[in-house]
């Protein structure tokens, strides 16, 4: 199975003096056989996400371990 991260860069946050920042979003992760397989298993896991209307997903394969909820 191949790890894929999903992200946009359709967003877009703000500085601490409120002046607007284009950015990239990460959306979420998927696992599959292939691309469209872990498209398919990412849809599924951010279901929530078909409530917002994002029209430029990226996806990016990854190998090895990713570490979560690091802290600084």
């Amino acid at each position: 199975m191949k790890n894929y991260i999903f992200f946009t860069n359709e967003g877009y946050t703000w500085d601490p003096c409120n002046k607007e920042i284009p950015n990239m979003q990460i959306l979420g992760t998927g696992l599959g056989k292939d691309i469209l397989e872990a498209f398919k298993n990412f849809k599924h896991n951010q279901s929530y996400l078909s409530e917002f209307s994002f029209k430029n997903i990226i996806a990016l394969e990854y190998i090895g371990d990713m570490i979560c909820n690091l802290e600084l």
